[in-house]
């Protein structure tokens, strides 16, 4: 995997930019750690040499120069001020003690070199290189006398230095942590759209069984994996559903077609007459309606799969649409020899699509006349229940075996015993389609005897 890669995935710049807000923040961490302690380590210093200064100019008012001198020389042989250094000069110009040079006067607050021959004033051995000095303070006694006393600042300087290493060696690990922090995820997040990338380029190709993989650990990856998984299921199914729709146009309606073109040829060769002819028209019009109409409820399912009726959903009265299909089934029922017995709860209402719902209730009732002998008792029942409406349609018919009901809402599927009805085999699909755009469950149950469709409407919980 090239290195340009990884520098340039999202996972290696967040790390880059996550280290350098933490770079950021150590060295404004730093700053105010050096100036605290440098300032306090500093006063401290100065405090040190104004009380030196403080007690010899003590020593001056008690017993003048030669007072003031002896306690200098004092300190100097006792060695417990071995880091202070001093300069007495007298009047006349003349150093009346001190380890330091003879120099001019000047007062207040300065910065000296250290003193190149050894001096008990400093445990350091390095010449000065402009770092390594002494903080000194200059004061004029009253007869005009110069008194300096001065301290080696190395202590500070080194405290100064430890604090800088230590953040320079923070700084430097966490720029190479970050570095390889980011590597890290960088190659992670590549691997894993690697196999993304490889999944689509597999689907590309034809294999729509690939499936993009997971790790389980539900992060955002792992949920685009499978919302990916999902959409390719769905994709598969469709590809798998327009294949078996291609067959089954080419299966189910080869049949009318050749009938048709059967017809027109065997008047073309045979009738003589004006009656002939217009039979021959008029049955060539009814195969072609039948063709139409098997087209259009293509078409019909088709819309209605890809959702674009749920726009206009609107709250309806499903009573209302129980009761047409009752009112418009009834005469039809007992013509054929059966009975549509209703029960339908008041005021029932739901959001969808009234003109939908009317084809599903009148596909299933006109599926229960159709397919079941004369004698058929029909029911067709609406209740209210909180969770959300029930509908029910039940016939005491010969039912649908359950190793073929899950078979039925496919397109073009016909039972055999059914063949010697008229229909298409798409009733039940666009059943299928309607329920599955309004959110209804479909489940086929047998009703000994007979067949019980089950329509509910309760929202799916676990969606």
């Amino acid at each position: 995997m090239r290195l340009n890669r990884v520098i340039r995935t999202t996972g290696f710049r967040l790390a880059a930019l996550y280290a350098s807000l933490f770079g950021l923040s150590v060295l404004v961490l730093f700053g105010v750690i050096y100036w605290i302690t440098s300032s306090a380590l500093r006063q401290q210093l100065a405090a040190s040499i104004e009380a030196e200064v403080a007690a010899l100019v003590e020593n001056y008012n008690r017993g003048g120069l030669p007072n003031a001198a002896g306690a200098i020389e004092q300190r100097l042989v006792s060695g417990v001020h071995r880091k202070v250094v001093f300069l007495l000069v007298g009047p006349d110009g003349r150093k009346l003690a001190g380890d330091l040079p003879q120099r001019a006067p000047y007062y207040g607050w300065q910065k000296l070199p250290v003193p190149r021959e050894p001096g008990r004033h400093s445990d350091n051995e390095r010449d000065d290189d402009g770092a390594h000095h002494l903080i000194a303070l200059g004061v004029a006694l009253p007869d005009e006398s110069f008194l300096l006393v001065g301290r080696d600042a190395y202590p500070i300087i080194e405290v100064e230095e430890a604090i800088v290493r230590a953040f320079g060696w923070a700084f430097a690990i966490t720029a190479v942590l970050a570095v390889i922090g980011g590597g890290i995820l960088s190659l992670g997040f590549l691997r894993r759209v690697d196999a993304i990338n490889r999944t689509t380029r597999a689907i590309i190709e034809g294999r729509l069984t690939d499936r993009v993989p997971t790790r389980g650990t539900n992060d955002e990856l792992d949920r685009l994996a499978l919302n990916l998984n999902e959409m390719l299921d769905r994709v598969q199914a469709l590809m798998e559903s327009l294949r078996q729709v291609s067959n089954d146009i080419a299966h189910d309606l080869r049949m009318p077609l050749s009938r048709l073109r059967q017809r027109l040829e065997r008047v073309r060769l045979k009738a003589r007459t004006i009656p002939e002819f217009e039979t021959a028209v008029d049955d060539a019009i009814a195969d072609s309606d039948a063709i139409l109409r098997t087209f259009a409820a293509l078409l019909r399912i088709a819309q209605i799969e890809a959702g674009t009726r749920k726009s206009a959903f609107s709250v309806i009265d499903l009573s209302r649409v129980v009761q047409l299909i009752t009112d418009a089934y009834g005469a039809v029922a007992e013509d054929g020899g059966r009975s549509l017995n209703v029960q339908i709860a008041s005021d029932v209402r739901v959001r969808g699509d009234r003109e939908l719902l009317t084809q599903m209730f009148a596909n299933l009732v006109e599926n229960a006349i159709r397919h079941t002998p004369a004698g058929t008792r029909i029911w067709l029942a609406l209740h209210r229940r909180a969770e959300g409406p029930l509908a029910i349609v039940v016939d005491t018919g010969p039912g649908i075996p359950v190793e073929d009901r899950d078979m039925v809402f496919r397109r073009f599927v016909r039972l055999e015993r059914s063949r010697s009805t008229a229909g298409s085999g798409l009733g039940l699909s666009l059943v299928a389609a309607v329920a599955d755009i309004h959110g209804i469950t479909v489940t086929l149950r047998d009703a000994e005897p007979g067949l019980m469709v089950l329509l509910d409407f309760a929202p799916d919980r676990s969606a």
